[in-house]
């Protein structure tokens, strides 16, 4: 179980209802609960490891990443990087990753479905202002229930 900050990290996605089909990708630290990136992609490997190594690169590697069993974290891109990175990626969608991304994929959506936003660019900037002041509720169940 975790136990510090940026120790293991739960990666999940939603489809946004937009034309394009987009993927919003979460990346949240297990034990903290707080999304660290919140990124608008076409929900491919280059796109999942584009943004794994930004936030790497900005905070440094986890010794774990959950993952659901989608094929874009099974091969490619992703494998190899997390690989090279000593990462140990773990393949859910278990009831401890779901404790941990379902709220948050569901707060985020809740709060991007009633507004008009009228491109890519205004997008990613509301979901990241949503990341920015993301705070995990008081009865977010806890690890392991």
């Amino acid at each position: 179980m975790p136990t510090r900050a940026n120790e293991t990290w739960a990666v999940d996605h939603a489809i946004l209802d937009w034309p394009e089909r987009l993927f919003v990708m979460l990346v949240i630290d297990v034990a903290t609960r707080r999304p660290l990136s919140a990124t608008v992609s076409l929900a491919v490997s280059e796109d999942i490891v584009a943004t794994l190594e930004r936030l790497t690169s900005r905070i440094g590697c986890p010794r774990q990443i959950w993952v659901d069993n989608s094929s874009a974290y099974r091969w490619g891109l992703f494998q190899v990087w997390s690989r090279q990175r000593g990462i140990e990626v773990l393949h859910g969608p278990g009831p401890q990753a779901r404790a941990v991304t379902e709220r948050p994929l569901h707060h985020l959506c809740s709060s991007l479905h009633p507004k008009q936003i009228p491109t890519l660019m205004d997008l990613g900037h509301e979901i990241e202002r949503w990341r920015q002041s993301y705070v995990a509720a008081p009865g977010d169940p806890e690890l392991g229930q």
